[in-house]
């Protein structure tokens, strides 16, 4: 594969653990499981990491430690849950490379506006589920484009796309977004289905742990 490959790592109370039909398990090697500094030893080949803070996702507990741990080993793409300017300045402060803010967790376009005018290394993670990009009512009433569309004219030169349990991953979504001047990464597809797709701005993937380690580790 000629696109570049970022190894994501799912982490609740500062374990890594593997997402299963909405569920979460330890990450093991041969039934024993791991901590966060033996993940990271598996991912040696690997510069960078994207952070995907469960507890600060869904219960609003961002893991800053956690972000302070992987820095002294690799760059760190963090998506914390960042609602407002707070979180997001916690993540640099604790030695993200960038922040990440969500359609999942984002509540409007002012969040957006906010978000840029603390920092020039933001990503937006348009994150599809069931239908929809998000829960709050004015970003979830926006197409995909419209989103993508708005992101960029307000500065930000990363977007990541990412289908969230859907059965399979509908390429359509993606021929949706924006030709342009930024990079774009795709997760929530498997690593066979990513040789086949395409985008004149697709610079990578961001793929789980199993998928960068191998499945024989669970």
């Amino acid at each position: 594969m000629d696109k570049e490959i970022i190894p994501s790592i799912s982490v609740i109370d500062k374990r890594p653990v593997i997402v299963e039909n909405e569920r979460y398990r330890p990450y093991t090697n041969d039934g024993i499981e791991l901590d966060l500094w033996q993940v990271l030893s598996e991912l040696n080949e690997y510069d960078k990491v994207h952070l995907l803070d469960i507890s600060g996702i869904e219960s609003n507990r961002p893991q800053t430690e956690v972000i302070r741990k992987i820095s002294t080993r690799k760059r760190v793409w963090a998506d914390i849950g960042a609602r407002g300017p707070e979180e997001i300045t916690d993540c640099f402060i604790a030695g993200a490379d960038k922040a990440i803010i969500s359609t999942k967790t984002i509540r409007s376009k002012d969040s957006i506006k906010e978000a840029v005018g603390l920092s020039d290394e933001l990503i937006l993670s348009i994150d599809h589920k069931d239908g929809m990009i998000s829960p709050s009512e004015q970003i979830r009433n926006m197409s995909i484009k419209r989103v993508a569309d708005f992101a960029l004219d307000e500065g930000i030169d990363k977007i990541i796309f990412t289908a969230l349990g859907d059965k399979r991953f509908e390429e359509r979504h993606l021929r949706s977004l924006p030709h342009g001047d930024y990079e774009l990464y795709v997760g929530g597809i498997s690593p066979k289905r990513a040789e086949y797709l395409d985008h004149e701005n697709l610079q990578g993937f961001i793929f789980t742990l199993r998928e960068v380690t191998g499945s024989q580790k669970n």
